[in-house]
């Protein structure tokens, strides 16, 4: 099951004690107690974190608290990752930290992008099932996170979301200030490319520096504990980007070709049976347990097109990814 961090879990369950809701009921849904809520660097399961939004459905009069908690976006709500993102010098550096750093916050869904001549889409694909609160929650975060960032610079051009529009379609209209489709075939926001590229207005170099050497450590110390699962979590997340080579797997974990290949095949494993392996899995866990386009799946697993992730299914299993979404 995907995993998200404690620091989100902890600023939703601080947003619904606002808002309202008993905390002791708020940690009890948890099974939590607050010194365990402030534990650094765990992960939980997003079962628990969706467990906050039923309780908010129930306890709260609105349908949009994924949307109105996204809008009160903090850089400690990514823990690490969200300081990072806070001091880099600009969207595009922000965007390369996200893919390197991911998987620091867990992995409840994978970013994307399309480039489209001036414009680009920055998209979202949940690697569960997960709530439309959950999802309004990413997208307004990013957006808002941003718009900081840039001094309110950046004016998205569309807004999509996969599920229907739960409330007036101007409410959203309104805030974010642009056209906003729902029932999209998607998750994200269209943009301009040179929005990319604006300063960023909290850019520290050498506090960027420093987070990201924090990062390393964090990372570093993962890989000496679980080489394979890093290395598995580095190729999901560059995986959109496309297949990642042996060469950027080992650098990524600092360590020469051999070294890597050779802690590998203690596991009875090669860098390239690993990234098949990683792609099968997470195209059972997209396929069984999102409603992602296969389009979008197949882009997700690093395929250069829909038939060749049509191709190595059949391979995996004799049978194609739509037969066996019907199956499953």
């Amino acid at each position: 099951m995907p995993q998200t961090s404690l620091d989100k879990v902890k600023s939703l369950v601080n947003y619904l004690s606002v808002q309202g809701i008993e905390r002791s009921l708020i940690l009890s849904k948890l099974g939590l107690t607050d010194q365990q809520l402030n534990e650094s660097n765990k992960l939980v399961d997003t079962r628990e974190y969706e467990q906050l939004y039923l309780l908010a459905e129930q306890q709260l009069s609105t349908k949009m608290i994924g949307f109105e908690f996204g809008q009160t976006i903090e850089p400690d709500r990514w823990g690490v990752l969200g300081y990072i993102v806070h001091t880099a010098p600009s969207l595009q550096a922000a965007l390369e930290c996200q893919y390197q750093y991911q998987s620091l916050a867990g992995n409840v869904g994978i970013p994307l992008h399309e480039l489209d001549g001036e414009t680009i889409t920055l998209m979202w694909a949940p690697s569960y099932l997960c709530s439309y609160h959950t999802v309004e929650e990413v997208i307004t975060s990013w957006v808002v996170m941003a718009k900081k960032l840039t001094n309110y610079t950046v004016n998205p051009i569309t807004i999509y979301f996969n599920h229907a529009c739960p409330s007036e379609l101007s409410i959203y209209q309104d805030f974010f200030e642009c056209n906003v489709e729902f029932d999209s075939s998607m998750n994200g926001i269209k943009i301009s490319r040179s929005v990319l590229e604006i300063p960023l207005a909290k850019y520290n170099p050498e506090l960027f520096s420093l987070l990201c050497d924090q990062a390393s450590r964090v990372v570093n110390n993962l890989i000496e504990k679980s080489p394979v699962e890093v290395v598995t979590q580095f190729i999901s997340n560059q995986l959109p980007l496309g297949v990642p080579d042996v060469d950027s797997a080992a650098k990524y974990v600092q360590m020469s070709v051999r070294t890597l290949q050779r802690k590998l095949s203690e596991h009875q494993l090669t860098y390239t049976g690993l990234v098949d392996r990683t792609r099968k899995e997470l195209a059972f866990s997209y396929l069984q347990s999102t409603d992602s386009k296969i389009v979008h799946i197949s882009q997700m697993l690093g395929f250069s097109e829909q038939s060749a992730f049509q191709r190595a299914f059949k391979r995996w299993t004799g049978q194609t990814p739509k037969s066996f979404r019907i199956k499953s």
